[in-house]
């Protein structure tokens, strides 16, 4: 059973993509309530392994009762410094999993600042004693670098992330969850479609704030020197940004291979590093059980033989 019954989005789907099985070794780079090792460690066996990773601090006590299965170990940090500490540990793995974005423990503590409805201080950060805060970032950034972070981060409409950058500015400071929507609401009205405005807002500033984008592209290219041939990279996204993070750098890699996508090695003379997999969506029945679900898209490939050469240390 999961800490608080959360069931994360497009769970069987992932696990399966993942393919656990005999003795893997299976990193769950975003553990959050912890569903997605629990049902990777039904499908182990004895000597399996599961490595858990959150830079969230709570994280920790939510994975406290995993801790008491052998197979299951916890490592605090974010997931690009702990990956690229696996790969110093000369560490091979046979699958690894990126559930991105938020969890619904984060969007549900108020005094965290991830809500858009509920008031609670203007934090934001997955690690609340690193970094600076969203009211920090939003009281002293330029008003044509916040317009940037609002399109690239959030996909805000240019002229309406203008209207925006300028109400921040002209009513900061900023101190409270409510200041932010109300400003946005002052800014743009409340549209009939589309939902609420200061859904996109806030997803830009945290994204900003906690450095997601840049920190997944390290992930990602540590992965690709912990993965043996064969092992399986699965990442479920909920942002287009995060997304095309992901689609790019399988596609770098792909080496365009014109093989079978069963064989495990590239015989074509392409020299992929991976192999494309599934694009998959979550089914219509969980849209419907869950809406947050709806932009979700897990994206799978698969690591060939290939060495990784001509490529800097990153670690």
């Amino acid at each position: 059973m999961m800490a608080t019954g959360h069931r994360p989005v497009m769970l069987e789907e992932a696990v399966a993509a993942l393919a656990p099985s005999n003795g893997d070794v299976i990193v769950d780079a975003t553990f959050g309530g912890g569903g997605h090792s629990r049902l990777i460690l039904e499908k182990l066996a004895p000597d399996g392994r599961v490595i858990g990773i959150d830079r969230d601090p709570e994280a920790a006590g939510r994975a406290s009762d995993l801790l008491r299965d052998r197979r299951f170990s916890f490592r605090a940090g974010d997931f690009d410094e702990v990956l690229w500490a696996l790969v110093d540990e000369g560490a091979w793995v046979d699958a690894v999993l990126f559930d991105l974005g938020l969890s619904s423990f984060q969007i549900d503590a108020v005094q965290r600042g991830f809500s858009y409805v509920n008031e609670g201080p203007l934090d934001m950060r997955m690690d609340p004693y690193a970094g600076i805060s969203a009211a920090e970032f939003l009281n002293s950034v330029d008003e044509s670098e916040l317009v940037r972070v609002l399109i690239n981060h959030g996909d805000v409409p240019r002229a309406e992330a203008r209207r925006i950058a300028r109400e921040i500015v002209r009513y900061r400071p900023l101190r409270t969850t409510k200041d932010l929507a109300d400003v946005v609401r002052a800014a743009v009205g409340w549209k009939e479609r589309g939902g609420n405005p200061s859904k996109r807002v806030f997803q830009a500033v945290r994204i900003h704030v906690n450095d997601e984008v840049r920190t997944l592209e390290r992930a990602l290219r540590a992965t690709e020197r912990l993965l043996v041939a064969g092992g399986r990279l699965a990442v479920i996204s909920f942002h287009s940004g995060e997304d095309r993070v992901t689609k790019r750098f399988i596609s770098e890699r792909e080496g365009r291979c014109v093989c079978p996508p069963d064989l495990p090695v590239c015989v074509c003379g392409a020299r992929p590093i991976f192999r494309r997999g599934a694009v998959l969506k979550p089914s219509q029945q969980e849209i419907e059980e869950n809406p947050r679900s709806a932009s979700a898209r897990l994206r799978v490939a698969v690591r060939t033989a290939e060495p990784l050469e001509g490529h800097e240390d990153e670690g």
